[in-house]
């Protein structure tokens, strides 16, 4: 009975813990969850916080790139334009000097054309085309005048004349060319560059317009955002700052008049907030700690029982055992042949434990003769000592693994009672766990009497302003004037120190 009483109990503890194990549950998901809500908000909120970083670093980005591509081409034109290298940009000279050098080139043609394509002048730059010499006159002359040396002596002089001063202008007339191919050359360059110049300088345009149509739409935007928040976001959170800090605002200028003794009504109404927060903790921390320690005693109280009912079980094993000892001494001792006599008692008493022994192993035979008693007492025996085994390796290892299974079991009730949903608490030690109450009990001991105290201030608050409210209403307007009009504080500052000074004066006189 006693058992079934401690079974029950156990039974209702258990189900007390499962009913308790259920509730911290619900807490546990119920915390979960609103940690994940929180935590997705988080995650929203910093995503759109990233988002909009990105774009304004893309935005400095763009930005700094057009500043350095726009410092890049002043940096390019303040070169051209300042001469160094005797390049300028300006179309007019180039314009001038395609003239001059097409009009130069015009009139040289034309020279050059009239004298070497009619008149005597002909002969010499034939002979100059064909022998590629400027002045040497070898065997140019006796091409014509082999067989005519005495008839042309005159002509072939006025040739070598002629020859000896066409010799330099031809010399000079290839080095105009050479001179103008340079020129066109470098005209050419400067054509290429140009244009380059131009491309590039269109698209940094183009570019720049583009830029200033996105910022202007940027302070347009800028702009009316701006408007918005003077129009409605700044009046609606004064608004709301005059509701919860109980001030007004006058209409106009916005001038915040905040009264000194409200404020420190709600700093120490949000101190107290914090006292009460503080004391919750503590004693949800004591609550936890008691529901600890009494978890910890019903596991010592089972262990106990189980380690009564194995002692119980040992002793009851070892007095069976001592009996079936006695019963194989007693055997030994007094063997004989043939059936029980019926005076002997002894043998009688035995015969009937064997035959209930029997009956209990479902045996079909029994013995009445003293060797068949012995035949049982041997095999009891032998059953004997199969148990002894068994209760030496078997029994050990079947109680180790259940005290193993029951801490295990205890650990995770341990963990699954004290285990929070944000924060672990640590599992206290019981000095440690005094000492905390202790404090816990000093702190509220001092907070009751901060409370205390709070209210009292707060009833002889009251009382004043009851049976003073002038001079109430007074500190409310020096507050007032302190914030507001400090120039009016400031007069009748000086008017009471002069009637101060006359009331005085007027004592001594």
């Amino acid at each position: 009975m006693t058992y079934k009483t401690e079974a029950a109990d156990l039974q209702r503890q258990l189900r007390q813990l499962q009913s308790q194990f259920d509730m911290l549950s619900s807490q546990a998901s119920t915390l979960t969850q609103g940690r994940r809500a929180r935590v997705g908000a988080t995650s929203v909120v910093n995503g759109h916080l990233t988002a909009v970083d990105d774009s304004l670093s893309g935005r400095n980005l763009q930005m700094n790139a057009v500043l350095g591509r726009i410092a890049s081409t002043a940096e390019e034109l303040a070169h051209y334009h300042s001469g160094d290298d005797g390049i300028y940009l300006a179309y007019s000279d180039f314009s001038q000097f395609l003239l001059g050098d097409s009009s130069c080139l015009k009139e040289l043609n034309q020279w050059f054309a009239k004298q070497l394509d009619t008149g005597p002048f002909r002969l010499v730059a034939e002979e100059g085309k064909s022998k590629c010499s400027w002045v040497n006159l070898d065997d140019v002359s006796s091409n014509y005048v082999r067989d005519l040396e005495k008839s042309h002596h005159q002509r072939v002089s006025e040739l070598q004349r002629l020859r000896s001063i066409f010799g330099i202008s031809e010399r000079q007339w290839v080095e105009a060319q050479v001179e103008n191919a340079k020129q066109q050359a470098i005209l050419m360059m400067l054509k290429s560059q140009v244009s380059s110049d131009e491309a590039h300088i269109h698209l940094d345009h183009h570019s720049l317009r583009r830029k200033h149509s996105e910022l202007k739409g940027e302070l347009s935007n800028l702009y009316n955002h701006e408007e918005k928040l003077l129009s409605e976001t700044i009046p609606e959170l004064c608004w709301e700052l005059a509701q919860l800090q109980d001030t007004y605002i006058l209409q106009g200028d916005y001038d915040l008049k905040v009264m000194r003794q409200e404020y420190y009504i709600n700093r120490q109404k949000a101190f107290i907030n914090h006292l009460i927060n503080l004391l919750a903790r503590h004693q949800l921390l004591k609550i936890a700690c008691q529901l600890e320690k009494k978890h910890m005693l019903g596991a010592y109280y089972l262990l106990q029982l189980i380690e009564s009912e194995l002692q119980a079980y040992l002793s009851a094993t070892e007095g069976r055992v001592g009996r079936c000892l006695a019963l194989i001494q007693a055997a030994s001792d007094g063997q004989e042949q043939g059936g029980v006599h019926d005076s002997d008692n002894f043998l009688h008493a035995i015969r009937d434990l064997l035959k209930i022994y029997s009956n209990t192993q479902a045996a079909l035979s029994t013995y009445v003769s003293a060797p068949g008693i012995v035949q049982q007492i041997s095999a009891l025996h032998s059953d004997l000592m199969t148990l002894q085994s068994d209760l030496d390796n078997s029994l050990p290892e079947e109680r180790n693994r259940c005290i193993n299974e029951l801490c295990n079991l205890i650990q995770s009730m341990q963990q699954l009672l004290f285990a929070s949903s944000t924060t672990a608490q640590p599992i206290l030690t019981p000095r440690p766990l005094m000492k905390e109450l202790d404090e816990m009990e000093k702190i509220n001991t001092k907070l009751s009497l901060a409370v205390e105290a709070v209210t009292l201030e707060h009833v002889k608050k009251n009382e004043i302003i009851k049976h003073h409210q002038q001079e109430y209403e007074l500190q409310r307007r020096v507050f007032v004037d302190f914030f507001c009009n400090p120039e009016r504080l400031m007069n009748q500052v000086t008017e009471l120190t002069a009637r101060v000074r006359a009331l005085q004066i007027s004592q001594q006189s």
